[in-house]
């Protein structure tokens, strides 16, 4: 019988410290900024504990905790914000220079941009009200959206895409993209960061530079917080 009660008390135990853990590393993530999110329905899901007859529904929003997150009401603002631009860009998402080491033409023409959720919602709702008269809804546009990463995109030179890369450096320390994109006409360099690799909490900037001569380059500040809409 005491083997049974020392049983059942380890096992509570256990069954409460697996929770404090988890809740800990959940405050983290949320205060860092970059939870690893599901890209799943925009309902709430919900979850229903049963334990000793009594039922716990706890309502969970998919993206909740991240700094771009978008709650119903954002979508429906950022689709209507597409929809009063025919040609809609997102200015408000251009990164500041903060210095540039060239002043030749290669680095003369060049907009870099924070695609955050909001921003890609807002083009997709433009594009769709100009080309098809029509406006996107909800369900449409959370099928793209993703709390996985954060994309920038650099607008350069035709042609100048491939020859140059860029790099995230912040507190010192450089972040490489795990993806990198160029478009057909090579005026386009796209690159993806995980959220887990940054703290949205700190700034940042993003440098972007020759690959045959890295000592020509132009970097980029970012205040994550500037951008959340």
């Amino acid at each position: 019988m005491k083997v049974k009660i020392l049983f059942v008390l380890l096992t509570i135990s256990l069954a409460i410290n697996a929770v404090i853990f988890y809740g800990l590393s959940k405050y983290d993530l949320v205060e860092k900024g970059s939870t690893q999110l599901p890209n799943t329905s925009l309902a709430a899901d919900s979850l229903k504990l049963t334990e000793n007859k009594v039922d716990i529904e706890a309502k969970v929003k998919s993206g909740y905790g991240y700094i771009y997150s978008l709650t119903d009401d954002q979508i429906m603002k950022a689709i209507n914000e597409g929809k009063k631009d025919g040609a809609y860009f997102g200015e408000d998402f251009k990164l500041p220079l903060l210095s540039s080491t060239s002043n030749d033409s290669t680095f003369e023409y060049r907009d870099v941009f924070i695609n955050t959720p909001y921003r890609f919602v807002a083009i997709h709702s433009s594009n769709q009200y100009t080309k098809y008269d029509r406006t996107s809804s909800i369900e449409e546009v959370w099928k793209f959206i993703s709390y996985d990463h954060i994309s920038f995109s650099a607008y350069v030179m035709r042609g100048w895409a491939k020859m140059l890369a860029i790099e995230m450096i912040q507190e010192g320390r450089i972040i490489q993209p795990y993806k990198t994109e160029n478009n057909a006409n090579g005026d386009m360099k796209s690159v993806n960061f995980s959220v887990n690799d940054i703290d949205f909490r700190e700034p940042a900037s993003l440098k972007i530079f020759e690959k045959s001569n890295p000592e020509k380059y132009a970097e980029y500040k970012i205040a994550f917080e500037d951008y959340v809409k």
